[in-house]
């Protein structure tokens, strides 16, 4: 599930980076060049973490996204030029740190003690 989630997420950045340096602004956000390399790099990650890191990528982009949501609801205009987003996008943040956090924590169920064993014993 994790790893899943970091390559999904992984490929969405970077597709969605590289889009804003060929083509006009994509869904009606045009990201600045240097906001453009961070969701590439970001992508990047998380393809590289699919591997064996995907759990780790899956709570710093939870954590990130919901510090972005919320960022993004409480200020709502022209920040030195680095924050005018729509609101939608805000709300794509919210849904990309839910689901972030929600991965990480359901990875972490699932690398629990299988059931009858206990943590000493041999499985």
């Amino acid at each position: 599930m994790a790893k899943t989630f970091a390559m999904l997420v992984g490929w969405v950045l970077v597709i969605v980076g590289v889009l804003n340096f060929f083509h006009t602004p994509v869904f009606d956000v045009n990201l600045m060049p240097a906001h453009a390399v961070v969701h590439i790099v970001a992508g990047l990650l998380g393809i590289w973490a699919a591997k064996d890191h995907a759990r780790g990528y899956a709570m710093w982009v939870g954590i990130v996204g919901l510090l972005l949501a919320v960022i993004g609801f409480l200020i709502t205009q022209d920040v030195l030029g680095i924050i005018n987003l729509p609101g939608w996008i805000s709300v794509v943040h919210l849904v990309l740190g839910i689901w972030g956090l929600w991965t990480y924590m359901a990875a972490k169920k699932s690398m629990a003690t299988p059931s009858g064993a206990t943590p000493m014993s041999p499985v």
